[in-house]
């Protein structure tokens, strides 16, 4: 070897050595770096003509797994789920409580079961009546409370989604700039590992957030993509957009075009999402909460039509009931026409002294007179005359549909009472019964929903009341394949509020034909020219099955029947809307403003005298309140939970206990779901993280190299000196 090849060497191992030293230099700097990985320095040995020439510096390399690295940021996509999850059940748990709790509303039913129980016991006492009235008013309040709760839940949701997209686009746009600079770099021979840590930290901070794959380019950039194929960055970022509400409603889906989407460009990929923070954010918005809604609807609904079927049967004697509005709204009072069947009802006018004053019959031609198939408006007109005419202090008693719909009475004395009983007969006195009313709703000499109970059926002595949505019908809970089972095609009326002002009532018709999907159904709804901007339908999930929606688009009533049956409409069970009643159910302000009004007995028949009388001590209908709310009850399937018969009690802690399941259940995945991403994160560290003893031990391979390097050249130096002093 000559002397300049000893020097040429030995300045290259100087240099390589030198490259080493800054390699690990900065390996121990960034030992607690986020994202930060291991370099490797690979030195290459240089070769002239067959002879070693020295070394010179090859590349400096991440010490990465990336199989590993994959694992790890699916890990974390599935953790950003869960722990998103988990956090949304905590702030449900603190709401509802546990099945256990005083608090949940399982023991609050189970209270209002006993305060009824207890004024069995006692009728006559005022406090019981009013413990009985407070009972239902902790029910409402909590059911409106654990109602509203889900709904503000679904805006912070929709809101956070919001805020995570605005990250995304960050991270996107973060990583597209990286790619241009690990580009970059790469054409030009620079050293690019720093920036593919920092590209790599953005890489995971998106997969906290949504599933995302990925693949790297010859360049060095990496092209990003959703798991559905949805490109995210490829030469430039893909704008992500996504608008939250400002308020929002248990009728609001996403389904319904209520919610607005999460949009990569123009695509919406709302539905594509499968994990991640967001995945997490859209289910609960969109899934878990408005099913805990529609098992709370569900509830409340049942409690207010059954213990209201039962409270309307009783009165409240001593207290004189004489000026009374109904909760049932008419669309159009002086067409909807009605037909009692099953039962007899009869009106009962009494004194202070309970005794009766005059009965007649609802379809009495002696009494009343009213004729089935007459609308409203005649009710009203034939119970007025027969009132009037029954006192002289009952001759400007008025008995109408009042100008928001509903049918009131006001006897126009304080000293004449009015209550009503359904008989099995005409005998008097005989069986309690409640009569089948059927109605008419659209006109059309069709008979289109049955109500159980005369009183009950015009709620003129309800104990809950709640808005009814007259705008909107929902279909029953439906399974995912459902088809319907009619045997021949049915067609479907829509009437509205203007167009049964106007006499043309039905505005138009469907067809439905058996076997027909619900998104067949919603199709042909929304494809009706005349039905456009006024009427829409929507398919909408719940649970693991789904609702038809059909929605007046002005917010006038709605009307929905079938000409010449109902079995269509019943095997689909459309009926008014109840998404939301929890959140309007209240105990009737008339108890509110006198809870002596509450039902205890009913009106009897005293075999004495043949007449009609109402006691203090009667706790008929209180025994029956008792009874309906220990005993089962009917639900239908709402969210997660099926149809079933049980205990207001039971299917009530069936909610809280599915919610503190589902939390608990949430909780568990989350530690086994972070366990995991830190073993995978423990062995990317093994493998690619900064070890401070192998850098030190490296640090001094090179500082001898380094170092030898050095003495070769001034060795070299000093025999080129030799020969010069030789040459001199």
């Amino acid at each position: 070897m000559s002397l300049n090849l000893a020097l040429t060497s030995a300045i290259s191992g100087l240099s390589t050595a030198q490259a080493g030293l800054d390699v690990i230099s900065n390996n121990i700097a960034n030992v607690n770096t986020e994202g930060y990985t291991r370099k490797v320095f690979v030195p290459e040995s240089v070769v002239l003509a067959g002879n070693g020439a020295g070394v010179q510096i090859g590349d400096i390399i991440n010490n990465v797994d990336q199989n590993l690295l994959r694992d790890t940021r699916t890990a974390r996509s599935s953790l950003g789920l869960l722990a998103t999850t988990s956090s949304y059940f905590k702030r449900i748990q603190d709401t509802f409580g546990s099945p256990q709790s005083n608090s949940s509303i399982s023991n609050q039913l189970n209270k209002l079961q006993q305060e009824f129980a207890t004024l069995t016991t006692s009728p006559e006492t005022v406090s019981q009546q009013l413990a009985a009235v407070q009972a239902g008013i902790t029910v409402a309040t909590n059911l409106a409370n654990m109602s509203k709760t889900v709904q503000t839940l679904r805006l912070n949701a929709d809101r956070e989604i919001e805020g995570a997209i605005a990250d995304v686009n960050s991270y996107l746009q973060n990583i597209a700039t990286l790619n241009d600079q690990i580009a970059f770099n790469r054409a030009t021979g620079k050293q690019a590992e720093d920036l593919e840590d920092k590209r790599d930290v953005a890489l995971n901070k998106l997969s906290d957030l949504m599933d995302i794959r990925y693949f790297k380019n010859a360049n060095g950039s990496v092209t990003v993509f959703t798991s559905d194929g949805t490109t995210l960055v490829d030469s430039n970022p893909v704008k992500m957009s996504h608008v939250a509400l400002t308020q929002v409603a248990p009728t609001s889906s996403y389904a319904g075009g209520d919610f607005n989407g999460i949009f990569a460009g123009v695509r919406d990929i709302t539905t594509n999402i499968r994990q991640g923070k967001l995945k997490a954010l859209i289910d609960m918005r969109d899934s878990t909460l408005p099913d805990m809604q529609a098992q709370i609807d569900q509830l409340s609904k049942s409690l207010v039509q059954q213990v209201n079927q039962v409270h309307n049967r009783g009165a409240s004697y001593p207290t004189m009931i004489n000026n009374v509005t109904g909760t049932r709204t008419f669309t159009d009072s002086a067409q909807q026409t009605i037909n009692i069947t099953g039962a007899e009802p009869a009106v009962v006018l009494y004194g202070t002294d309970g005794k009766e004053i005059a009965f007649s019959r609802v379809l009495d031609t002696t009494g009343i007179n009213f004729t089935n198939g007459g609308t409203i408006n005649d009710l009203a007109t034939q119970m007025q005359t027969w009132i009037q005419a029954q006192d002289p202090q009952l001759v400007n008693a008025t008995v109408a549909v009042n100008a928001d719909g509903q049918f009131a009475i006001n006897l126009g004395t304080d000293t004449i009472g009015i209550a009503f009983r359904d008989e099995e007969s005409a005998i008097k006195g005989s069986g309690q019964k409640d009569a089948t009313v059927s109605m008419d709703l659209d006109s059309d000499g069709q008979d289109d929903k049955t109500y159980a109970g005369f009183s009950n059926f015009l709620g003129l002595n309800d104990y809950f009341t709640s808005k009814q949505n007259l705008s909107q019908w929902d279909s029953s809970f439906k399974p995912g394949n459902y088809t319907t089972g009619i045997t021949a095609a049915a067609t479907i009326q829509f009437a509205d509020s203007t167009s049964m002002a106007s006499g043309t009532n039905t505005i138009t018709t469907i067809t439905i034909n058996p076997g027909d999907t619900l998104q067949q159904i919603r199709d042909k709804i929304n494809a009706d020219p005349l039905l456009a901007g006024r009427i829409t339908a929507d398919v909408i999930p719940e649970g693991s099955g789904q609702r038809l929606r059909i929605q007046h688009q002005l917010g006038e009533d709605l009307l929905v029947t079938q000409q010449g049956g109902t079995d269509a409409i019943d095997t689909l069970g459309l009926d008014f809307s109840s998404t939301g009643l929890s959140q309007s159910m209240s105990v009737n302000q008339t108890l509110l403003d006198d809870s002596s009004k509450i039902s205890r007995g009913q009106v009897q028949l005293n075999p004495l005298t043949g007449e009609y009388l109402l006691t203090p001590g009667d706790n008929s209908i209180a025994s029956q309140m008792a009874a309906l709310l220990s005993g089962p009850a009917g639900f239908q399937a709402a969210g997660s939970l099926s149809g079933t018969n049980v205990s207001f009690q039971e299917y009530g802690a069936s909610i809280v206990s599915r919610s503190s399941t589902a939390a608990a259940a949430a909780d568990t995945n989350l530690k086994l779901q972070s366990d995991l991403k830190d073993s995978l994160e423990l062995k990317q560290s093994q493998g690619a993280g900064v070890n401070l003893d192998e850098e030190m031990a490296q640090l001094l391979v090179f500082q001898q190299s380094y170092a030898a390097s050095a003495k070769v050249i001034s060795t070299t130096s000093q025999l080129f000196d030799i020969l010069n002093n030789l040459v001199d």
